[in-house]
């Protein structure tokens, strides 16, 4: 070949080795100080600081490596990941990678598309406002920490196989809407210490707590779809807090726990097929209006001076509808009670009896002491107690027959109380005995509830 027909072919050869090889990664380390950039490959060779008057721009299809643990992204200007569906950017980081640390920054953050994986925590903040879009987290401790004062909105993103997914603490608040949380070891939200927020549109499952409320969460949880995880929503201390309204919840081993303190407004939801549906504990005494339960092993479980209100609900074939231990005595209006196996049921320490002679509030009270609880809420523990656990001007089904061929001092074998076990002993007071309390059924209503239930959305 002559050097002529040669000539052409090197230099597209030359073309090629210039413009057509990858390009060589980006190290940084240290304090930017001014605007910058990141496209292709970036290496973290220590850690990054951007500070206050200065933005990184990360763009689509971006590689952030990082070469150790502590190497994190310090932000107190503004940070910019500006991923996509199809070019989305990925951060590689070794296994408890502390991660990008949003310390008292100015200004509102965006993470948007960006990929996660095996982090002790791969997003934190102090007094920071951030908006994720469409961003994966998974296998971290901690996917999400707001430690203090964040604002957080999270759309349409993906947390998967961490211990927490988000944890909101010290008056931070988030909007969390149309994202998916699935196999987090300890809970796929947790919130504490005067947090608020809104999640709504969700799904979650396979966790071993969907939600943890610690103390008063102000907001809603709504419209979301919880499945298979052990606990769905856990209310400890939230008082009249939050508002759970329009879920789905099923598979569960329980649902929705109200425990110590607890009464939020639960309406409009849907239980399906869990061991327990709702259970109320330590004077856990929610709201429950307009919800459907049905096929769950207890649709509402009542323990330890919980007296919640049930009002225009629909209980369908559960094994059990209603149980009431340890001098639980809820409000049991307008709801329909349909084929389910055992209606209500009395546990061995529900006695007004015993309450009357012997009296738990100066027991809880002295426990509360020895422990040095400080809760305020105590002063509000009942003091006082019937003998009958109300469950009258409720529809009963095709029961309702039943009912009136007993008439109201029957003995029904689908209500359990001091017709089958008059008296009771317990540990610790000796032979003495006390008398169970009683199931008052009537007057009953002749018809069904017309309106009870979830509302039909228009």
């Amino acid at each position: 070949m002559s050097e002529a027909l040669c000539r052409p072919l090197f230099w597209v050869a030359a073309i090629f080795l210039l413009w057509g090889s990858p390009a060589l990664a980006q190290e940084f380390g240290g304090r930017l100080e001014n605007g910058s950039r990141w496209q292709g490959t970036v290496r973290l060779t220590g850690s990054v600081e951007i500070p206050p008057g200065v933005t990184l721009e990360i763009a689509p299809g971006t590689e952030v490596q990082v070469e150790r643990p502590d190497y994190r992204i310090l932000v107190r200007g503004r940070l910019r990941v500006k991923g996509t569906t199809e070019e989305p950017v990925i951060f590689s980081t070794p296994a408890q990678w502390q991660g990008i640390e949003f310390m008292e920054p100015e200004g509102h953050s965006h993470i948007d598309f960006a990929r996660f994986e095996g982090g002790a925590v791969f997003v934190s903040g102090f007094a920071a406002r951030l908006t994720m879009r469409g961003t994966e987290f998974r296998g971290a401790g901690t996917a999400v920490n707001l430690v203090r004062e964040c604002v957080l909105r999270v759309e349409e993103s993906f947390f998967s196989g961490s211990e927490v997914g988000i944890g909101m603490q010290m008056k931070s608040r988030a909007e969390i809407i149309d994202s998916r949380f699935e196999k987090h070891g300890v809970s796929a939200i947790v919130s504490s210490h005067g947090s608020r927020g809104s999640v709504t549109g969700n799904v979650f499952s396979s966790n071993e707590q969907a939600i943890g409320i610690q103390g008063k969460f102000p907001g809603d949880i709504r419209d979301n779809h919880f499945r298979d995880n052990r606990v769905g929503i856990f209310c400890n201390q939230s008082q009249n807090t939050p508002e759970i309204s329009a879920n789905r919840f099923e598979d569960h081993e329980n649902a929705l726990v109200n425990l110590s303190f607890s009464y939020p407004v639960v309406q409009r939801n849907t239980f399906i097929a869990n061991q327990t549906a709702m259970r109320n504990d330590q004077f856990g005494s929610a709201g429950v209006f307009h919800n459907l339960f049905a096929g769950n092993g207890t649709a509402v479980h009542n323990n330890r001076k919980s007296n919640p209100e049930l009002e225009k609900n629909i209980f369908r074939e559960n094994k059990l509808a209603l149980f009431c231990d340890y001098s639980s005595y809820p409000r049991v209006k307008n709801n329909n009670f349909i084929g389910n196996e055992m209606a209500v049921k009395l546990g061995t320490y529900q006695s007004a009896d015993f309450e009357g002679r012997e009296g738990s509030r100066g027991l809880v009270m002295q426990q509360a002491q020895q422990r040095r609880s400080r809760n305020p809420l105590l002063d509000q523990a009942p003091d006082s107690f019937s003998d009958r656990v109300d469950v009258s001007g409720n529809w009963w089904g095709d029961r309702t027959s039943i009912l009136e061929d007993a008439g109201e001092d029957g003995n029904l074998e689908f209500f359990h109380d001091r017709h089958d076990q008059p008296k009771v002993r317990y540990e610790g007071w000796g032979e003495e005995e006390f008398t169970l309390d009683r199931v008052v059924f009537a007057p009953w209503l002749e018809a069904p509830v017309a309106d009870a239930g979830p509302e039909v959305k228009q």
